[in-house]
């Protein structure tokens, strides 16, 4: 690594020009292009993953009416505005099906070949061209424009001057728009590889922030999921259907559409599509970074590294980022939900935040026109099972030498499956990640003095817990200036040790 490495970068730098100039040679956009062999590929590999549970034509038609049922349940309890206006339709027509099969004693019959059910196929149809995202060149060159433009105007924004500098010249907007790491190497790397970017997430703001980081660096766009229920909203749905995203569901459990979920991302990684996935799920409540990943998605990385050893493909480079805000838009309502679930019967919600239009309206103006930071902090970049890479992306172990990824596919030298194997692999990479995460996280000003008033508050009120100096009155919870000062100047102190001793 240079040493240079995750210092913030030369702010007159940004934008870095890309490193593939003609966007229509962008691994995403022949991804899009390429849409329809690749949804027939993705619908394959995810029957083929299915077919490998099902062992009887009667288990085929107990997996079908589950998928049913919960889709059943999921229409009629949990029915949200951006579901297709043909959802009812298309589920009762399954579930007329269905029951003529059963009529037919079709799943009865023990030579039925329900390899090739037609119910299979026509589900994962459904799933698959609704997940499907659609990359539009000239979309993403219209949002290059305007995504900068309304960044470096709320970043530059001063309380009374919203409007004033809302219209005003962009002012060094990198100066709070900081992004760190060795970006050279990240550039390299998406040249030599398939890049993976796994964020920490704690707003909804965390797509857009990483795709403006990933521009200014000069890198190909990536693929990313994106909420199905972000789709009510016209200008939203627009950009989301344009920019490459593919539609996640979070209300389908079921085993189908989570296995074609896994096999999207693994087939598009297969093919070289740079992408991006949020490895902790979904946004933090607490505010604290993720320490325990969902390796569902994490695993397709595995997946399909050790399929593209087997086809000479490229490999696969994975890129923790870390996230700072100083302040989170949808904060309040998440630190709610974080309570309320933590706390049960002990956590009252006195006053929910935006139980007015106009305590709406004032909380995002206070938001607007605050004197705020983003930090984007790429850390190092590892192989799939959690070894530094150098910019040739060559993997090198904790001993410093040089690996081979291919190796530790192989049994007794012999290129193997190992289902076991890659999910042990896949838990390292987990906390290899973890690790990155706590290893580059920056501490903001907005971070470590509330933090240091509620160690205070903590310490003065001993035996209340959370919640009870939750409730305190708001006179009980002043500080001294000067009590206050001296434990943040020892906080900042703790806080310098264990960080030049972490470097």
């Amino acid at each position: 690594m240079s040493e240079q490495s995750h210092k913030q970068s030369d702010r007159t730098l940004f934008p870095l020009p890309p490193t593939i100039p003609d966007i229509n040679q962008w691994p995403l956009n022949i991804l899009s292009l390429e849409k329809e062999s690749f949804l027939q590929e993705v619908i394959e590999s995810t029957k083929a993953a299915v077919l490998e549970n099902i062992d009887s034509p009667i288990a085929m038609y107990n997996m079908l009416a589950s998928v049913l049922y919960q889709e059943r349940i999921r229409i009629t309890q949990t029915p949200w505005k951006a579901d297709p206006p043909d959802e009812k339709d298309f589920w009762n027509s399954v579930r007329s099906e269905l029951l003529k099969a059963q009529k037919e004693s079709r799943y009865d019959n023990p030579t039925y070949d329900y390899k090739r059910d037609p119910l299979l196929h026509k589900i994962l149809e459904r799933y698959a061209n609704e997940i499907v995202g659609h990359f539009n060149p000239k979309v993403f060159k219209f949002a290059q424009k305007f995504l900068p433009f309304i960044f470096s105007r709320l970043l530059n924004s001063r309380p009374g001057h919203f409007i004033k500098s809302f219209w005003s010249k962009k002012a060094a907007f990198h100066e709070k728009f900081k992004i760190t790491g060795d970006i050279e190497i990240l550039r390299k790397l998406s040249l030599e590889g398939t890049i993976v970017i796994v964020p920490t997430h704690f707003s909804n703001l965390d797509s857009p922030v990483i795709g403006w980081a990933v521009e200014s660096c000069g890198l190909p766009a990536v693929i990313y999921g994106a909420g199905l229920n972000l789709l009510s909203v016209q200008p939203v749905t627009y950009l989301i259907n344009n920019l490459g995203a593919y539609k996640l569901d979070r209300r389908k459990k079921n085993d189908i559409y989570l296995e074609l979920l896994k096999v999207y991302s693994q087939i598009a990684l297969q093919r070289g599509t740079h992408s991006l996935f949020f490895p902790g799920g979904t946004r933090s409540r607490s505010g604290a970074m993720e320490n325990r990943l969902k390796l569902g998605l994490l695993s397709t990385a595995i997946e399909a590294q050790q399929h593209n050893v087997k086809s000479k493909g490229k490999k696969i480079f994975i890129v923790p980022v870390v996230l700072n805000y100083n302040f989170v838009l949808e904060a309040p309502s998440l630190i709610n939900q974080h309570l309320k679930q933590v706390g049960k019967e002990k956590f009252v919600v006195d006053n929910f935040e935006y139980s007015t239009t106009y305590k709406l309206l004032k909380f995002l103006y206070k938001f607007f026109t605050a004197n705020t930071d983003l930090t984007v902090s790429f850390g190092t970049p590892m192989d799939i099972i959690g070894n530094n890479v150098n910019e040739r992306g060559e993997s090198i172990n904790h001993l410093g030498e040089k690996v081979e990824i291919e190796d530790y596919f192989k049994t007794n030298g012999i290129l193997m499956n190992n289902a076991q194997r890659n999910f042990e692999y896949t838990k390292i990479l987990g906390e290899k990640i973890v690790k990155s995460y706590f290893k580059f996280n920056t501490v903001l000003t907005s971070h470590i003095v509330p933090f240091t008033a509620f160690q205070i508050l903590k310490k003065k009120y001993p035996n209340l817990d959370l919640y009870g100096i939750l409730r305190l009155p708001m006179e009980d919870t002043q500080i001294e200036f000067g009590e206050f000062a001296i434990a943040l100047e020892k906080v900042r102190t703790k806080y310098w040790k264990c960080a030049t001793k972490e470097k």
